[in-house]
């Protein structure tokens, strides 16, 4: 009986070592290989630039590599921009699909800027590739944000980069190239005259710019800036 519960200990001893081998490389593996499938919960969180200006917010995503990249030109459908200062951040979804998307944040000396009074802001597809971009220029900073989104694998729309990545205000920026025509235009040599002033909220612009105020929002739907702009002689 001795012999049987010997080799009943041995298989067991044997199977508990194979377990513990094979826990172990996996541990391995899983920080030298990169996941392949981010879970649900995961929200991949970007500052571009690093000072809270500007930030992309991909839920369900999960970061899994990043890497400086040389400074560069990409086309758009209003001409050639550029680059500066980029890292190149690859991702996976939820479902196992990578992509990537590169961030910027550089001096505003590096573009041609005409009116540097406003923030001002361009997005727009690319035309050299399947992707998607944003840019702006912060008057207060004196730098330019970017980030160019891959939409070879993921799609994304102008609205889900600027409102659902960015997480910017639809009140004060209106979509570039969806809705054609809208927005206010500024001056810019680069790229032609594409960039859009950030329209502040209401009560502001009544008070800063009254017939801004009257192009962009509907008139008679607030009362107490309705009065305002009465008491200032605008009918």
């Amino acid at each position: 009986m001795s012999r049987p519960r010997n080799i009943v200990l041995l298989l067991i001893i044997v199977a508990i070592l194979i377990l513990i081998r094979i826990t172990v490389m996996g541990y391995i593996a899983s920080l030298i290989l990169p996941p392949s499938h981010a879970s649900p919960s995961d929200t991949l969180v970007e500052d571009i630039g690093g000072d809270n200006f500007l930030t992309a917010t991909l839920k369900g995503c999960l970061k899994i590599k990043e890497e400086n990249i040389s400074d560069a030109s990409f086309r758009t459908s209003s001409g050639i921009w550029e680059w500066y200062n980029a890292k190149n951040i690859t991702y996976v979804t939820e479902y196992g699909t990578k992509n990537y998307m590169i961030v910027w944040k550089a001096p505003a000396d590096k573009y041609d800027f005409k009116n540097e009074g406003v923030n001002l802001y361009f997005s727009n597809f690319l035309t050299d590739r399947a992707a998607k971009c944003f840019v702006e220029y912060s008057y207060e900073n004196n730098c330019v944000y970017g980030i160019i989104v891959d939409t070879s694998n993921v799609k994304y729309s102008e609205s889900e980069l600027m409102y659902d990545i960015l997480g910017l205000n639809r009140t004060g920026f209106d979509l570039t190239y969806s809705n054609s025509g809208t927005g206010h235009s500024g001056g810019y040599s680069g790229g032609g005259s594409s960039y859009h002033t950030v329209v502040p909220d209401r009560y502001t612009l009544s008070r800063t710019d009254p017939g801004a105020y009257y192009d962009h929002y509907e008139y008679g739907d607030n009362y107490d800036i309705d009065n305002y702009l009465e008491s200032e002689g605008f009918d």
